[in-house]
């Protein structure tokens, strides 16, 4: 080991830890009430050395080890070009003494999740980004596919401590909207993104006070739900087409969005648009009921992974998958909320 690489673990596993740990109550602050078990640790690898050094902070509970959880960390770029502050979940599983990469099912679907959650948090920072980029290194990869936001400091330009701890808040803010949305139940694997966004509005709604601190929400805003809508809307068309259908857009008047022809027969055609992969979907107690009836003239058509345009208002993509006809399960129904009658 040379000199520079021994120093480099010194300031990676001491300096830099104790750095975040004197920041410990300003970032026990920001996190509330996960601030109380909050914790700060640094590596540069076992042995022989990592091409990825990091340090970071958490809450102990909610992320016990590197490879579990969301955390923030400072992940130094192995070209030295500089070092990135990340909002990121553990890459890697520890399994019988190994590392191992995370799936990429599962990631897709973490970060999907994740931003769903904090889709406007960052919006007011150009300087922070969706992702980050280290380079081509197997690990490296592995830490890009499980970041979802990032902010990039040059080596020849390390910003003002001032900066450098307003990031950090700035981040530990974000980080404590993910602890919050996983205690809430609201976790990725169970519910698509659009569902996490309805799950959170029905909360502040039957709850305003409880959930008044929360500021801009989670989700799509109104503008970035349209696009989606409207992109799933003409993806659909397409499949329509090439299934041999005549149609019409009825999604402004009636319970679905499609009534469609084909053989002299008539259809109903129901279309889900989401950012997120194909885990679940929204539908109303009317869209349960049509499709109930008119079983088996009637179609589900999902196109996921639409992707929305840096401006929030256009969006584009998506992968549509088809369900014709489409047979309710009850068994796949769960209600997002209850109504109450007083009388």
């Amino acid at each position: 080991m040379t000199p520079a690489m021994a120093r480099r673990g010194e300031l990676v596993r001491k300096d830099l830890k104790l750095e975040l740990l004197e920041r410990r109550s300003e970032l026990a602050e920001v996190l509330g009430r996960y601030g109380d078990d909050l914790s700060a640790e640094g590596s540069d690898g076992i042995g022989r050395k990592a091409l990825v050094p990091w340090a970071r902070f958490f809450s102990r509970r909610m992320s016990p080890a590197p490879t579990k959880g969301w955390y923030v960390v400072y992940l130094f770029h192995p070209d030295s070009a500089g070092v990135s502050l990340c909002l990121s979940h553990a890459s890697t599983t520890a399994k019988d003494g190994n590392f191992q990469t995370r799936s990429a099912v599962e990631t897709e679907e973490l970060v999907a999740w994740a931003q769903s959650v904090l889709r406007n948090e960052f919006s007011s920072d150009p300087a922070v980004t969706e992702g980050v980029e280290l380079g081509r290194h197997r690990l490296a990869a592995a830490y890009e596919k499980t970041t979802i936001f990032s902010k990039f400091y040059a080596s020849s330009s390390i910003p003002a401590d001032r900066v450098l701890d307003n990031d950090l808040i700035q981040f530990g803010r974000a980080l404590r909207k993910l602890y919050e949305a996983e205690e809430s139940g609201l976790v990725p694997g169970s519910s698509s993104p659009d569902v996490v966004q309805i799950l959170q509005l029905a909360e502040e709604m039957a709850s305003p006070f409880k959930h008044a601190a929360r500021g801009q929400g989670w989700g799509l805003d109104q503008a970035a739900r349209t696009a989606v809508e409207l992109q799933a809307m003409r993806v659909a068309e397409g499949w329509l087409a090439d299934e041999g259908f005549a149609f019409q857009d009825v999604s402004s008047t009636d319970s679905c969005d499609f009534r469609a022809t084909r053989d002299g027969e008539d259809w109903v055609v129901e279309v889900k648009g989401t950012t997120g992969g194909p885990k679940s979907i929204l539908v109303t107690r009317n869209e349960v009921a049509l499709h109930r009836s008119s079983y088996p003239k009637n179609a589900l058509l999902v196109v996921h992974g639409i992707k929305l345009g840096k401006d929030g208002t256009s969006a584009s993509g998506g992968i549509l998958l088809s369900f014709a006809p489409w047979l309710l399960d009850e068994s796949r129904l769960a209600p997002t909320c209850y109504e109450y009658r007083l009388n």
